[in-house]
């Protein structure tokens, strides 16, 4: 049964990997971002503690537009739990109840904290725009001649105690070990 299901996911994640993505259609392009995010936490694996309270809690930093296209997926299941969108600040005490963040482009200066903060415990950090990687995200989502694309540190996230599923790990545009 998980094998199907893998891979009807891994299908809808290819799916909205391979829609367009216009400038002029930012509100579109919000959508399949928030869905790339919430399908890639599907095909992460955290250490058993990280998952084990009642929600899944992806937390996030602002109320962009990308923060909103993802509210549309609270609820849903990630890991056995309800998928919660969480916003909160960037303090250490304030990131101790989430499992993944989400950065928005709009908010780039905060991922090199995270990224340090990552490192200590199983933290997956998402960050949006180009170069997000080199300033602290473990997965990088960007816009790509039209479609939707993500790059990913995997060393990053191995360091963080996650282990992606190689199904992502070959969808991602780069992949750095």
């Amino acid at each position: 049964m998980w094998r199907r299901r893998g891979t009807a996911m891994l299908a809808a994640l290819l799916l909205v990997l391979s829609g367009p993505a216009s400038s002029a259609e930012s509100g579109d392009e919000n959508e399949v971002k928030a869905a790339v995010i919430y399908n890639l936490l599907l095909f992460v694996a955290w250490p058993a503690q990280t998952t084990s309270a009642s929600s899944f809690r992806l937390c996030v930093l602002d109320d962009g537009a990308l923060t909103t296209a993802l509210r549309h997926h609270a609820g849903r299941a990630v890991q056995g739990h309800a998928l919660e969108i969480l916003r909160i600040g960037a303090t250490p005490e304030e990131l101790d109840t989430c499992v993944a963040v989400m950065v928005e482009a709009g908010n780039p200066g905060v991922l090199p904290r995270l990224g340090i903060l990552a490192r200590s415990r199983a933290l997956l950090v998402i960050g949006e725009g180009a170069g997000a990687l080199d300033r602290g995200a473990m997965i990088a989502l960007r816009s790509d001649g039209g479609r939707i694309a993500f790059d990913i540190d995997l060393g990053a996230m191995r360091r963080g105690g996650l282990i992606p599923s190689s199904k992502i790990l070959r969808l991602a545009r780069t992949l750095i070990e």
